[in-house]
């Protein structure tokens, strides 16, 4: 820039520095940087591909999910260590009797206000007796639909339900906390469900309640569909998992699938109806309202796991790094879901 005069010098030093801040924001969206303490996680290449997007959260998503937390959790929830509830450090050693399910119920609550999300004990009656079920809530940036995440809290009596299903509440509560710091268009809910052991009550409650108010006052066409976790913890030899779809499954099966080969190891991820499988978790309370949904699981399908529904379903029979991986498609799957152009 020698030879310019000092005016023609000023403004060319400061049209090479906005032409450097341009390029570096270009590369920084791209690349999924930070930029004011949020991630850019999507491209904005309105050809990208379902792919090109999964990738893309997927490495967004991965830092986020580590295995720390994730064992935090399971200890807190499966009584191997007592958890900080607000009214003193509580043990919960089963999730089957009343006290212990809202004990569960708290913590639930507890640790998705501490992330920031807006929580609620919404309890019912039933022939069962008294539930707890517990939402938390991500609102989007503006669109109009809704997605659930689920996991049902109980147990069966006399079992710490690590993998069935404390597994599941960990990976609700993983996701909320990776999905609370990306821009979401759609609205998230998650939703820990209770006496799903005792006939699907909790969701079946829920549901008649609260989605289906979102249905009347929103149309049916602002339901996304449900997502529900139960039993994803256990792994032995291969890494694969399965999705329950039974031909009601909307979009989600697709973007669970997009989300399995994207994260890194890829998890293989079969689906379908299996007469033994259908209808065995609280997905079952969506598609009767006739709403997409779909069932996640290990490669187990419940009845190959060695302590299904048996006091050895302990912490110490779980698979972190498995678990931390199916974290990694539900958070992925979600996040494409929530602003995905599928959902518009």
């Amino acid at each position: 820039m020698r030879g310019l005069s000092p005016p023609l010098r000023f403004l060319a030093y400061v049209a090479v520095a906005l032409l450097v801040l341009v390029v570096a924001a270009g590369v920084g969206a791209t690349a999924g940087l930070v930029f004011g303490g949020r991630p850019e996680w999507l491209t904005s290449d309105p050809g990208a591909t379902e792919g090109t997007m999964s990738a893309q959260i997927a490495e967004a998503v991965t830092p986020e999910i580590d295995e720390a937390s994730i064992r935090e959790h399971l200890s807190h929830l499966t009584g191997a260590s007592p958890a900080p509830l607000e009214g003193g450090a509580t043990t919960i050693a089963e999730r089957e009797s009343w006290e212990g399910r809202l004990a569960a119920a708290r913590y639930m609550e507890q640790s998705f206000e501490e992330m920031g999300l807006p929580a609620r004990i919404l309890e019912f009656t039933s022939e069962e007796g008294r539930g707890y079920n517990v939402e938390a809530t991500l609102h989007g940036s503006g669109g109009e639909k809704h997605l659930w995440v689920t996991a049902h809290m109980d147990s069966v009596v006399g079992t710490a339900g690590a993998n069935d299903n404390a597994s599941g509440l960990t990976l609700l509560l993983m996701t909320a906390r990776v999905l609370k710091h990306l821009e979401l268009k759609h609205t998230v809910h998650f939703v820990a469900y209770d006496l799903e052991e005792r006939g699907l009550v909790g969701s079946h409650d829920y549901v008649s309640t609260v989605v289906d108010s979102v249905q009347e006052r929103e149309g049916r066409g602002a339901i996304i569909g449900n997502i529900n976790a139960d039993m994803v913890g256990y792994e032995e030899n291969e890494w694969n998992a399965f999705i329950e779809t039974c031909d009601l499954s909307g979009s989600l099966d697709e973007a669970l699938t997009q989300a399995a080969k994207a994260i890194d190891p890829p998890v293989a991820l079969g689906e379908g109806c299996p007469e033994g499988l259908a209808g065995r978790s609280d997905q079952v309370s969506f598609r009767e309202a006739g709403l997409p949904a779909v069932f996640l699981i290990d490669g187990t399908k419940a009845d190959n796991y060695p302590c299904y529904h048996e006091r050895c379903d302990t912490m110490d029979k779980l698979n972190v790094a498995y678990l931390q991986a199916m974290i990694r498609i539900v958070a992925t799957a979600s996040a494409l879901l929530a602003h995905s152009a599928e959902a518009d």
